[in-house]
């Protein structure tokens, strides 16, 4: 069955909070210099990274384009790097995701919801 747009949306909202409790996890583990603990949590927001360019891959054109500030296709392809180029995941690329890049496409979902 295929998904709604609307759940498409609430996919993405969800994986983002999952990612930033996620990170949350990795930096306790970070400190404790639990460094099982750290690959779980990085492993954990992976997936939600995944989850989100997935998402936004099969959104409709026409919504990604009631949007057009918010960089969609670097989006879906952060999702192909993760699935298909493991191997060139960069931590600290991943972490600045987290830190910097959900906020502003947490606040372009929201807005897509609205429209």
């Amino acid at each position: 069955m295929t998904r709604s747009v609307d759940q498409r949306l609430a996919d993405i909202l969800n994986a983002i909070a999952r990612a930033r409790i996620a990170d949350e996890r990795l930096q306790a583990a970070a400190a404790a210099a639990d460094a099982a603990g750290e690959q779980l949590a990085f492993d954990a927001i992976l997936h939600n990274l995944f989850v989100i360019g997935e998402a936004v891959k099969a959104l409709p054109l026409e919504v990604l384009e009631r949007d057009p500030d918010t960089p969609w296709r670097e989006i879906a392809s952060m999702r192909d790097v993760i699935g298909h180029h493991y191997h060139r995941v960069v931590p600290e690329v991943i972490h600045g995701t987290v830190t910097n890049d959900l906020a502003p496409l947490e606040a372009a979902v929201i807005r897509l919801r609205h429209r």
